[in-house]
């Protein structure tokens, strides 16, 4: 009986420091939100980046220009809380030029300026820490 209870308090104690470094690595990674980032698998930072970079390029329709910001507003709105996931807006030949935008309120009105008929340059920056998109310049033609 006596090795029987020995064996259970030696287990109980194996399952508690278990669960104590367990607590430790959680608590160390919400610690360093630039740590966890950096573990982002190339596959998911392409996924990440293919949402803005595929309608990049030079004379590109208001329609596309449109749909960039849209896709940046669902972005924002998506990682309100993390700052290095979000994607800044920068226009030139509208009405809000030079201000990097990345309220999803603010930027509604910046998507309605935007002409369909009209053509844009829609360049993006890519932020070399992390190698996600991090601002996207809508130019008016």
């Amino acid at each position: 009986m006596e090795n029987a209870s020995k064996a259970l308090i030696i287990a109980g104690a194996i399952l508690i420091s278990i669960v104590l470094v367990s607590v430790g690595v959680i608590v160390v990674q919400s610690l360093n939100p630039d740590e966890a980032l950096s573990s982002m698998s190339q596959q998911e930072i392409d996924s990440f980046n293919s949402k803005f970079t595929s309608n990049a390029g030079n004379n590109r329709q208001g329609t596309i220009a449109k749909s960039v910001i849209s896709a940046v507003i669902t972005n924002n709105s998506q990682y309100m809380d993390d700052t290095s996931r979000q994607v800044k807006i920068t226009t030139v030949g509208l009405s809000s030029d030079a201000r990097e935008i990345t309220d999803p309120n603010e930027l509604t009105p910046v998507r309605n300026a935007i002409v369909t008929t009209a053509r844009y340059d829609i360049n993006f920056t890519v932020n070399t820490k992390t190698g996600l998109v991090d601002v996207i310049t809508i130019t008016k033609k």
